[in-house]
């Protein structure tokens, strides 16, 4: 067995790291009902205009002072296997890109693909998605044999000593198992646990009444915030909208959004977007660049100032630890400032 990568960069703050997330395809082998996707994949760039990405991410995190970092997604990353490890080839010389994610539904994880991914040096962990504990549960969002598969690629990458991250879409079908699969997560030696909320958006726009109530939420949150303080056999990632409404003092709980402050995401033909759950383009790299879309999108000076929020999140004590999240008030409202509906205040 290898020995699993070691990294400080973890503990990168929010003012050091500018982050990426970069969907280089949207097309997938699955078709799971919560997807923010649609459904219909869109163009997708060549490795030569990808590799340019690259150059202009680099170009950038040096003029600003900062470590790059990077979630490389989909759809699924491994529809376009042979360009994801040539980017990564790339990115594991960079000085500046200090590590990549790679987001998958691990269904195309082998054992001889685990091998090739331990050789690329920036590889900080593979993220996972489980929706919950058992088949019935995970099966009934992501697609027959999703579990087994997923729970198949978590024990090949932990064979080859690959950090793996699980992260799962909270709403109405799961949330009375997410303690359970706390418990999975640790004992399959899982790194880290993130929790997402459902939105309302993509193919799961018809999922309205799954999304919890706030009551609903505080309830979930509360046993999730009990748990990781209280010896969680995996570490549960807290910095997230909301969460610092359960304990304001906790420097480890909640997080402002990063829309705005220290992340852009990427699609497939190099559109860019605030945010992959806020879908209002704001430029094209290719064409604009980084600098221009930072520093000329009206959207993100919006999102980057408080006094622009609306409703109880305008007036909040928390607002410089929470502002809620501006892709579920733009779901749920249509305007990405109104106040977080979950919101429990």
């Amino acid at each position: 067995m290898l020995k699993e990568k070691e990294t400080s960069t973890d503990d990168l703050t929010a003012g050091e790291e500018f982050y990426f997330q970069w969907h280089i395809t949207e097309r997938c082998n699955r078709a799971c009902k919560h997807c923010y996707q649609n459904g219909i994949p869109g163009t997708e760039l060549a490795l030569p205009d990808l590799l340019t990405i690259i150059n202009r991410m680099e170009e950038a995190v040096r003029k600003w002072g900062k470590k790059g970092t990077l979630s490389m997604t989909g759809g699924e990353p491994y529809l376009r296997r042979d360009d994801l490890h040539a980017l990564m080839d790339r990115i594991d010389r960079s000085d500046c890109l200090a590590y990549y994610d790679i987001l998958t539904n691990g269904s195309l994880i082998s054992e001889s693909e685990t091998l090739a991914l331990a050789r690329h040096s920036h590889l900080r962990r593979m993220q996972v998605s489980l929706e919950g504990a058992s088949a019935r549960t995970n099966d009934e969002i992501r697609g027959p044999g999703a579990f087994e598969s997923t729970i198949s690629a978590i024990r090949l990458l932990k064979d080859a000593g690959i950090a793996v991250s699980v992260m799962a879409t909270i709403s109405r079908f799961n949330k009375d198992e997410i303690p359970a699969l706390i418990d999975l997560a640790g004992q399959e030696g899982v790194t880290t646990l993130a929790l997402e909320r459902l939105i309302p958006e993509g193919t799961g726009a018809g999922l309205s009444d799954q999304v919890l109530s706030p009551q609903e939420l505080k309830t979930v949150y509360e046993g999730i915030y009990q748990i990781a303080v209280n010896g969680s056999p995996v570490r549960i990632l807290l910095y997230r909208p909301l969460f610092a409404l359960l304990a304001p003092g906790d420097p480890t709980v909640g997080a402002l959004c990063s829309a705005g402050n220290n992340a852009l995401t990427i699609m497939p033909d190099g559109t860019v977007y605030p945010c992959r759950r806020l879908p209002i383009p704001i430029g094209n790299v290719l064409r604009d660049g980084f600098f221009r879309i930072w520093y000329g999108s009206e959207v993100l000076w919006q999102l980057r100032n408080p006094a622009n929020l609306g409703g109880k999140c305008k007036e909040c004590d928390l607002i410089t630890q929470c502002r809620g999240c501006r892709a579920m008030a733009y779901f749920t409202t249509g305007d990405y400032m109104a106040e977080d509906p979950q919101c429990w205040r």
